[in-house]
């Protein structure tokens, strides 16, 4: 079984006895630190990504998630609140450029992590042993990019509905503009195709392996493709009607099956 812990965004592998089904939410011990995890599969992992940083370490699963581990986990946020403004001070004193937007406790109460935003990498030892000395905890600074800062706020997207990120998304795999190339929608103005976060918009990779094996299937943009209307150069795909769009000798677009 493969697991991710959200604060570290380290995924681990280990063996247990409990039924547990992917994206199920557990309680686990790590370095002596009890906190939140995901399920990411009970066997195999379907893509390399989700297990890029594997390791195998001191490790347990204590239990799945409960009901009263979610009211305890939402009263945790609230004690963390008080957290941040302090930390933001203390970051200023130093000289960080950085803007911490959340705080979080661990199940136990024994790590502290905060999550921020910066343009560049960021030097924050001595702003974690000052953390350390005030707040009496296990430090940990994570900085995070635009679509995690998503994630953390939340919204809604174009469609109308919650953020992808902020709702179901466990893990925010890379969004190419090849997948936009694929759905032909890389022509398409780029506030268009692009979320809340700045970056290209998660649900693009949703449907790219199905563009993908429907296309491989069809000619190629520029070839010559015969039709039931007749021959004619390939210039466009209808890839949601299995369509392709030729261009015949007299200048005329029509859309044919094939």
């Amino acid at each position: 079984m493969k697991i991710t812990i959200p604060s570290t965004g380290q995924t681990y592998e280990l063996k247990t006895d409990l039924q547990l089904k992917p994206r199920q939410e557990v309680i686990v011990e790590v370095d002596q630190i009890i906190e939140p995890a995901i399920v990411l599969c009970d066997k195999v992992c379907p893509g390399k990504k989700e297990v890029e940083s594997l390791v195998q370490g001191n490790i347990r699963i204590i239990r799945a998630f409960t009901p009263e581990d979610e009211a305890f986990r939402t009263e945790l946020k609230q004690r963390a609140l008080k957290y941040l403004t302090d930390a933001q001070e203390k970051s200023l004193r130093h000289g960080l450029e950085i803007k911490i937007i959340r705080a979080e406790l661990s199940l136990d109460e024994k790590k502290l992590t905060f999550y921020f935003t910066a343009e560049g990498r960021v030097d924050f030892r001595s702003l974690v042993a000052d953390m350390v000395g005030s707040f009496h905890k296990i430090i940990r600074l994570q900085q995070i990019g635009p679509r995690d800062e998503a994630k953390i706020y939340g919204g809604f997207g174009k469609c109308g509905r919650e953020l992808c990120c902020a709702s179901f998304l466990n893990n925010l795999e890379s969004v190419t503009l090849e997948m936009a190339n694929l759905q032909e929608m890389a022509g398409t103005k780029t506030n268009k195709i692009t979320g809340c976060c700045g970056k290209l918009m998660c649900c693009l990779s949703y449907e790219a392996d199905a563009y993908q094996k429907v296309k491989a299937k069809m000619p190629r943009i520029g070839s010559k493709f015969q039709s039931t209307q007749g021959e004619g150069k390939v210039v466009g795909h209808n890839i949601l009607e299995n369509k392709v769009i030729l261009e015949t000798a007299d200048g005329k677009k029509i859309e044919v099956l094939i």
